[in-house]
């Protein structure tokens, strides 16, 4: 009876905790809604005086070659002086935890509160006598195994994955950040792929070192067994800013021969469930019973 008791009490702590951190994320994020509306009202002002404001990422990768003034031939453009922050005013910067693999004996560590005072905590230590809390800590929209920490600008977000990382959750798994594709049209294969049609040693570095830019990851596009000389491939950088230099710039170099630079417009595939063999859901979160793939029925598999 009494385990019962203080059962029932611990989980009453617990829940006011995460009562007073969505009390104070709920604060944080109104007064985050009205900074981004005065930005957003500040930017629509200065519009009107400006002859040629700097585009955002969204807004070149949309733009054709030929757009702009002078019957399609883009004329001189004004030069903006500060780069404007990485991230659009409706645009959150955040970090990614998944909780999943929590197990039983931590999760009350990996309740949203005690991660939320965790990560400030290592920050904490790091700036000493600043009292630095989170912008907002939320969970993800679509799986409550997600917890989401928004951040405001890209340095903090880089000292909260740092201070993730340092964290004392048994289980937790610090997601990617989020990557900026472009795509590169009539690249040189030969500064790309080797003679078995697989990417160059290092040829990622080498690249991003220069065009001075951080390539997390790149595929070839084109068909390898073609046995044409240039082709496309997909770059993803780790800075909007970069993306959207490479993109404002046109041009991507490779060996010293460059290559035109586009939007990159992925294709949709096809989500397929392999053990019901339904669409729109994988098997891993498929709660029907197991059907063959072959025959349709339940149960068992042809084999």
């Amino acid at each position: 009876m009494q385990e019962q008791i203080d059962k029932l009490k611990r989980m009453q702590q617990h829940a006011l905790r995460d009562i007073e951190s969505l009390q104070v994320q709920a604060s944080e994020e109104i007064k985050r809604i009205h900074e981004k509306l005065d930005i957003m009202a500040q930017h629509a002002v200065a519009g009107s005086a400006w002859t040629n404001p700097r585009q955002l990422f969204a807004d070149i990768a949309r733009m054709s070659p030929t757009e702009g003034q002078n019957g399609g031939v883009r004329g001189p453009e004004v030069v903006s002086s500060p780069t404007p922050p990485l991230s659009s005013p409706g645009e959150d910067l955040f970090c990614m935890i998944d909780i999943s693999g929590v197990g039983d004996d931590d999760r009350n560590k990996a309740q949203i509160g005690e991660v939320r005072q965790a990560i400030e905590a290592a920050v904490r230590t790091k700036k000493e006598g600043e009292r630095w809390r989170c912008a907002a800590v939320v969970r993800g929209a679509r799986n409550a195994n997600i917890i989401k920490v928004i951040c405001r600008d890209v340095a903090e977000l880089h000292m909260v994955r740092q201070a993730v990382l340092e964290t004392d959750i048994p289980g937790a798994k610090l997601l990617r950040e989020r990557l900026y594709p472009v795509k590169i049209n009539g690249a040189n294969r030969s500064a790309v792929l080797d003679s078995n049609h697989n990417l160059l040693p290092g040829v990622a570095e080498v690249l991003g070192q220069e065009n001075e830019v951080t390539i997390a990851r790149m595929n070839w596009l084109s068909d390898k067994g073609n046995g044409k000389a240039y082709g496309s491939i997909v770059i993803y950088v780790t800075k909007e800013s970069d993306a959207r230099r490479l993109l404002e710039d046109k041009y991507f170099h490779l060996a010293g021969e460059s290559a035109r630079t586009s939007m990159f417009e992925p294709r949709a595939k096809v989500v397929q469930c392999y053990n019901y063999w339904g669409l729109g859901h994988k098997a891993f979160i498929c709660k029907e019973a197991q059907r063959c793939g072959r025959c349709a029925e339940r149960g068992y598999h042809h084999r």
